[in-house]
């Protein structure tokens, strides 16, 4: 292998030699100097580095790279102890008291610990030091070039609790936020009073603490209060406007006139009907009605005359007609409703209007529907059937709360509606088609008479219910059973007036009697019944049929001739000890 490394050496050198002399030595010049030109000034700039680098290290010995600033404060070219000197100057008001500038109560000042803030400034300091001083050589250079052609910014050190910092500003916000206060107009008799508003404030804690936090990281120690002014929504000005709207339906008081009469209204009952009402932003005034009607009180009660109706008077057989009279009101909307339009616009005097109230029933038309005649009479004989003491006062209880009745031509005449809120003796009555006593019996009696009278009279019976078996005192088809709450006699007025309804028991006689008196209408009226057939029932008591006619004759003309309804009686069976009632008594 060395032979090989010699002869390959040896060969060229030769053929080198013998062919191109001049090329060895050509070659060999120009490599040398070109190693040399890059050689030289990479020695020269390391050179000039190191007499930098000698010269900047001389120059900030001991001392803080220019470029490097601790918040907004430069402590370039200081020494440590006349940095620490510097960035206490600059954070003293940090470091002491911390400063919320704005809302409503302009400055509030908070010990700088209390708000959970400690600044570090030997700790921050040191970190300025370092800078250009820590870590291998090109770290330190980059560092160091970083502050010479630009800033470097050391955080500062700080030991910052913002839960602290919250809680202060959470009080601060229970202290100054309000709601705003809304303006309100208030009416004291004739007086009116405005209660101004005032802006509300909310603080904006998360806003407030964001520039805390600011404050901390520049050292300045000054943070804005953060918050919100609340605007209410109904202002002063807005309430001035409706007083003074108000105070002009107090200028004065009110006059009210009506024939020659006059009746004044005081300022302080005006103020006590007006109303305002606050809506939208704005307030509204206007009249309480009700409460303006309550303060007229006095004046409705002098005009205001409820219509008298006409009525008559009965004493014995004569009939007197007691006068109506005109009844007048006071037209209530169009009164409160001039005085509200007009009361704001300085209108002082109102005219009251009123309107006729005429009562249904004037002097002239009840003289006019007085009953004059007799229309029909009838009678039934208690002797025939049943005279102890208890039915015939039960005869004269139900008699009298009939007797007097006024019937209004197209009324109907009820017997259960007068007779069945009174009392009445236990007496004999038809109980389950048996003989029975009970409380009530005799009052069928009645009802009967009345009945007959009724239908002589030409009036249209509307409801009857016949007996459960003939009864002495009257004739079958003529009698009209009643049982409160079941069976009721009804008959309408269809005379041309008043009817007038009669109804006595005369002990002397022993009869019950019922007259029925109104005006003359030319109608006169036929009864009688007849008995059509007599059977048996099963146990083989008879049974009796009857049809009762009517004729009805007007002004002598024959209008109605026929039947008027078919009754059934059975036969009445003494009572049993434990019977029941009947759905259908009789008495």
């Amino acid at each position: 292998m060395s032979l090989k490394r010699v002869a390959g050496r040896d060969a060229p050198r030769r053929g080198g030699r013998d062919d191109a002399p001049w090329e060895r030595g050509s070659s060999g010049r120009a490599g040398t100097g070109g190693a040399r030109r890059f050689v030289g000034p990479f020695i020269i700039a390391l050179a000039a580095v190191a007499v930098l680098v000698a010269l900047d290290y001389w120059m900030n010995a001991g001392r803080i790279y220019r470029g490097v600033e601790v918040g907004d404060v430069a402590l370039g070219g200081k020494t440590p102890e006349e940095a620490r000197e510097i960035v206490l100057r600059r954070a003293e008001g940090a470091l002491e008291r911390v400063e919320l500038r704005g809302g409503p109560e302009g400055e509030i000042s908070f010990d700088a610990r209390r708000m959970g803030i400690d600044y570090k400034v030997r700790e921050t300091v040191q970190a300025a030091y370092a800078v250009g001083r820590e870590g291998n050589l090109l770290e330190r250079l980059g560092e160091r070039l970083r502050a010479a052609y630009g800033t470097v910014q050391i955080e500062p050190r700080v030991d910052y609790r913002p839960s602290v910092a919250r809680q202060r500003i959470e009080e601060v916000a229970s202290r100054l936020d309000r709601p705003p206060r809304q303006a309100e107009v208030n009416v004291y008799g004739s007086e009116v009073d405005v209660v101004g508003s005032r802006e509300g404030y909310r603080v904006d804690v998360e806003a407030t603490m964001r520039s805390v936090g600011e404050a901390v990281e520049d050292m300045s120690g000054e943070a804005r209060l953060v918050g919100r002014v609340l605007e209410p929504e109904y202002t002063t000005a807005e309430a001035e406007r409706a007083a003074e709207r108000a105070r002009r339906a107090l200028d004065g008081e009110l006059v009210l006139t009506y024939e020659g009469r006059r009746w004044t209204v005081s300022p302080a009952a005006i103020g006590d009907s007006l109303d305002i009402t606050a809506r939208d932003g704005e307030f509204r005034v206007g009249v309480d009605r009700d409460r303006l009607r309550e303060n007229l009180s006095g004046v409705y009660a002098a005009i205001n005359q409820e219509p008298v109706e006409a009525g008559y008077e009965i004493s014995g057989e004569q009939i007197t007609v007691t006068p109506s009279r005109t009844g007048r009101a006071i037209q209530d909307e169009k009164l409160l409703g001039a005085i509200e339009e007009g009361i704001f616009e300085g209108r002082r005097e109102y005219r009251i209007p009123v309107a006729v109230d005429r009562p249904e029933l004037t002097t002239a038309e009840a003289e006019r529907l007085k009953p004059t005649d007799l229309l029909a009479t009838y009678q039934t004989n208690y002797l025939t059937y049943d005279d102890s003491p208890g039915r015939v006062e039960n005869l004269e209880i139900a008699s009298e709360a009939v007797d007097g009745t006024l019937l209004a031509p197209g009324e109907v005449f009820s017997f259960n509606e007068l007779a069945a809120p009174l009392d009445y003796h236990d007496t004999k009555v038809i109980i389950n088609g048996r003989v029975d006593t009970a409380e009530g019996g005799g009052l069928c009696q009645v009802s009967s008479t009345l009945y007959m009278a009724a239908n002589l009279a030409g009036l249209d019976v509307i409801e009857r219910h016949p007996h459960y078996a003939e009864l002495p005192y009257i004739r079958p088809g003529f009698d009209a059973t009643v049982w409160f709450g079941a069976l009721d006699m009804k008959f309408k007025n269809t005379s041309p007036g008043y009817i007038l309804i009669r109804e006595w028991v005369d002990r002397s006689t022993g009869t019950v009697n019922a007259a029925i008196y109104g005006r003359p209408s030319g109608i006169e009226v036929d009864m009688r019944s007849e008995k059509v057939s007599e059977t048996v029932d099963e146990e083989g008591n008879p049974v009796t049929t009857w049809i009762t006619y009517q004729t009805v004759r007007k002004n002598g003309e024959v209008v109605f001739d026929g039947v008027l309804h078919k009754d059934v009686y059975k036969y009445l069976k003494p009572a049993a000890p434990d019977a029941p009632y009947d759905e259908r008594p009789v008495n």
